[in-house]
């Protein structure tokens, strides 16, 4: 029984270290990827980001009389191309420039300390949700079909600027007949964007409108235990009864299709720009990716689309492009709370992120470091009694090991009967030959869970722990210093755990992983190193009360019978005095 209980810990660590080992031994899969939003390339030289000047031939809103003049042209006449021009929105919260080249938005510019790229270097700057690159979708590109399928509309028409102020703009083209609007209207509150279309027909149209969203990515690298940069864009869709779909590049199946779409767009990791069908009306979305290595992502949420003939059609969509902040995404839309994607330690983690959340909330400094520390704290509280056990178990497992050689020497040749009697021994001392797993069990879903909530949680992204230091609990410790501390811990913590007499060579094996463990987190989040770190020292501290408080007590007693027993034999003469010696000695 118990050497099938030593193969089960060493399979587990064996386990571990093939799990962990791809990950340590091909470091040029680990972080190869980049952040596809923190990678803005230049803009095209016809799409400038800031607001460009108006025409000599008048003022901003003379794009109406250019709109006006291009719909005097007979149909089918192709009409000069109206100027490109461009739009800046500002709030408290996010900068939005707007083109009138397909009437898209060719910048989202997030604002704020927080909402920065390469923090603390030269090359810092604010994060643009936007990658403009020649060929790919801009978000809140429109697309009108007709019902063959051909394009009425097509992703390229230029559009004349019509009128704008601080908080919306309109832009209008007249294509295949089909005279488009497109409003966009800016919220100071969130970070929504409401986009209105209006089609007028003088022949009536019967067929699809699509709403595209394109960005450049990379395939990802490095698996589950990859840095959080190396996460890409993807495209997402979040179809009927909650599915939601991502397609990054490089899927084996580079195509997705959907019904009953309730929002398709851009995830980014930690940010998301989406846009939603108009209230009642059913969509359809579509997910590509184009590429093996590299190559370009495009996210299409289609609506039917009827203009009777002289007639007009409004469909007002909601979009978003921020933070996925719980709160944020929920004062926009409900549905984008699903782009929030925790995995499969989802409850584990948003229990942990709530609770960090609540001390980050009322203990000074508001620092998400010390709610780390805290958070450690509070789960060695919840699982001191199970720790508690464990350490008891192993401290009576050493104390039996001589009854356990005699048993297996005993029963050498029974294999069942040496289980039997083994058992019976643990039962009789109250011993788990397992107990020794349990604090490793109770801490791994932990780490697991802690480790998606770093990847996903906005609220940790760019948090700082020590400034100067580490900067960003996402990302690895710049200088190795808690890697290198923690491996330090975990020795002390094997030095102080008991270890079965019969195999010493599970102490070196633990020594072992310890080092590797340390090795692994080098590249790891510092929060979890930090979290993994603090586990340690508290460990540490339990092991030596527990130690101090499982100690039997020392034998007084028989020094005092040795006391008694020699003021005997000092009353009875010299007949006693060498058994007194004796005793003394003894």
């Amino acid at each position: 029984m118990k050497s099938q209980n030593q193969n089960l810990l060493v399979a587990v660590a064996i386990w571990l270290a093939c799990m962990f080992g791809l990950y340590l031994f091909f470091p040029e899969r680990i972080g190869a990827g980049k952040r596809a939003p923190q990678q803005k390339p230049e803009a095209p030289a016809q799409a400038p980001v800031t607001t460009a000047p108006a025409p000599p031939a008048g003022p901003v809103g003379s794009g109406a009389t250019v709109a006006s003049k291009a719909a005097d042209v007979p149909r089918g006449t192709p009409g000069p191309k109206p100027p490109l021009r461009t739009v800046t929105f500002e709030t408290p919260r996010v900068r939005v420039v707007a083109t009138s080249e397909g009437a898209a938005i060719q910048s989202v510019q997030l604002l704020g300390e927080k909402w920065t790229r390469h923090k603390g270097t030269k090359e810092e700057s604010q994060i643009d949700l936007v990658s403009p690159r020649a060929g790919e979708a801009l978000p809140f590109t429109t697309v009108v079909t007709g019902t063959d399928g051909k394009a009425l509309v097509t992703a390229t028409t230029a559009y004349a600027l019509v009128k704008s102020d601080a908080t919306s703009a309109t832009f209008r083209a007249e294509e295949g007949g089909v005279t488009i609007s497109k409003t966009f209207s800016v919220n100071p509150e969130h970070y929504g964007i409401s986009l209105l279309v209006e089609l007028k027909a003088a022949q009536g149209i019967s067929g699809q409108l699509s709403i595209l969203s394109g960005t450049h990515a990379e395939e990802p690298q490095g698996g589950f235990f990859a840095p959080h940069t190396s996460t890409p864009a993807r495209t997402i869709c979040a179809a009927g009864n909650n599915n939601v779909e991502r397609l990054a590049i490089g899927a084996k199946h580079p195509v997705f299709e959907a019904p009953s779409a309730q929002f398709a767009g851009i995830d980014e990791e930690y940010f998301l720009s989406a846009v939603m069908p108009p209230a009642g009306v059913p969509a359809s979305c579509r997910l590509e990716a184009h590429g093996e290595k590299s190559g370009s992502l495009i996210a299409s949420l289609t609506v039917p689309v009827q203009v009777a003939a002289g007639g007009d059609s409004q469909l007002l969509f909601q979009g978003y492009a921020g933070p996925k902040d719980e709160s944020e995404l929920m004062a926009v839309a409900k549905p984008l709370k699903q782009s929030i994607d925790l995995g499969f330690w989802a409850v584990i983690a948003e229990l942990l992120l709530g609770i960090m959340k609540f001390f980050y909330r009322v203990v000074p400094p508001h620092n998400w470091g010390v709610a780390i520390i805290l958070l450690t704290l509070a789960m060695k509280v919840l699982t001191f009694p199970l720790q508690h056990k464990s350490m008891k178990s192993m401290q009576e497992m050493q104390r039996i090991q001589p009854q356990l050689e005699e048993l297996k020497k005993k029963y050498a040749g029974d294999t069942q009967r040496q289980n039997l009697e083994q058992m019976k021994l643990f039962k009789e001392h109250g011993v788990n030959p397992m107990g020794s797993c349990l604090p490793m069990l109770i801490q791994m879903p932990i780490w697991f869970a802690l480790y998606k909530t770093l990847q996903v949680s906005v609220e940790l992204y760019n948090a700082h722990f020590i400034r100067g230091w580490i900067e960003d609990l996402t990302s690895k410790d710049p200088y190795y210093i808690l890697p290198v501390a923690m491996g330090i811990t975990m020795i002390l913590t094997q030095v102080l755990t008991p270890a079965p007499m019969s195999n010493p060579s599970q102490k070196t094996m633990g020594y072992a992983m310890s080092g590797f463990f340390s090795l692994l987190m080098l590249t790891l989040p510092s929060g979890l190193t930090l979290y993994i770190f603090t586990n340690n020292i508290l460990s540490i501290a339990q092991q030596m009360y527990l130690r101090r408080k499982l100690r039997p007590p020392p034998v007084k007693a028989s020094g005092q019978t040795v006391e008694v027993d020699k003021k005997k034999d000092d009353r009875s003469g010299g007949s006693g005095g060498a058994s007194g010696r004796a005793k003394i000695r003894a």
